[in-house]
């Protein structure tokens, strides 16, 4: 798979740090929505679009399975950081 396109806002990048702890399993919307509430108010509606942009930018790749839609990183933290 090719490399992320862009940058990652302070917003994409919190969401990334969420993807980046739960590791190979992935990560679905509302765990991502839910973590970060915790931290500060944000709509789920906000985090869905942001982790949509992720995916469609090649930060972020659908985990095959049934349930909820769940999300993992095509990068480690380590190698994202070196692009960033």
């Amino acid at each position: 798979m090719r490399d992320p396109r862009g940058s990652l806002t302070a917003a994409q990048y919190e969401i990334m740090n969420v993807v980046w702890q739960a590791g190979e399993v992935g990560v679905a919307v509302a765990d991502v929505w839910q973590a970060i509430a915790d931290q500060r108010s944000i709509t789920r509606t906000t985090v869905l679009n942001q982790v949509d942009r992720l995916e469609k930018r090649g930060w972020l790749r659908r985990v095959p399975g049934g349930g909820a839609t769940r999300f993992r990183a095509t990068l480690c933290k380590d190698d994202a950081s070196k692009q960033l």
